[in-house]
This record gives C-alpha cells, sequence and structure tokens, in this order.
C-alpha cells in the first residue's frame, strides 16, 4: 500500500506521443554517432599528415647524408631517426600502457 505522502509524478504534457520519443531518441543517438565519425574523420587527417611529415624528414635526413653528414653526426645534433620513419627498423610496435595514454589525450584534445 503506498503511504499518505508518497508523490506520484505524472508527465507535464497534455498528451504522450511515443512517436515523438522515438524521434527525439533518434536524434541523441545520431548525434553520437555524428560526433565518434567526426573523432575518427580528424585521426584519419592527423595521421595522413603525420606520413606526409616523416616522408619530408626522411628526404631531408638522405639529402643530409647525401650532402657528407653522418648518421652519428646528425644524432649528435639531436635529429636522430624519426620513430616512425623508413630509416628506421620498421612501424613502431604498439606498447598497449603508451598508446592508450596518448589515445586518451588525443581524444580529449579533438574532443575539447
Amino acid at each position: 500500500m503506498m503511504s499518505p505522502d508518497a508523490k506520484v509524478h505524472y508527465l507535464t504534457r497534455t498528451t504522450f506521443d511515443p512517436d515523438d520519443s522515438t524521434v527525439q531518441a533518434q536524434a541523441i543517438v545520431d548525434a553520437e554517432m555524428n560526433n565518434r565519425m567526426d573523432l575518427v574523420h580528424q585521426l584519419a587527417v592527423r595521421l595522413s599528415a603525420l606520413e606526409a611529415t616523416i616522408a619530408a624528414v626522411d628526404a631531408a635526413r638522405h639529402a643530409a647524408i647525401a650532402a657528407g653528414w653522418t648518421e652519428s653526426q646528425l644524432l649528435d645534433l639531436g635529429l636522430g631517426a624519426v620513430e616512425n620513419s623508413k630509416h628506421s627498423s620498421g612501424r613502431r610496435v604498439a606498447r598497449p600502457e603508451t598508446e592508450s595514454t596518448l589515445g586518451a589525450a588525443l581524444v580529449a584534445e579533438l574532443a575539447g
């Protein structure tokens, strides 16, 4: 039995249309999906730019070496090989602890 102090909350609208709720729910889902797709697009754009930058760094490194600089001299100048460059021993291997931290930072940067 309901206590006399219990309050029953009723809808504030005079009429309730289930289709309106469906439309509103779909709008929320669509907005979330659009946000997720935008984040993936931004990531793809940045990765594309990164690949172009790495290629440019590799070309500059090869030009410096062709001009007479040695790898050791470049390293002494703080111009070591880029971790993802073709000159390094291959593609970077993902490190779960580092990748998750970087991923969270990227999501925070892109979202804000």
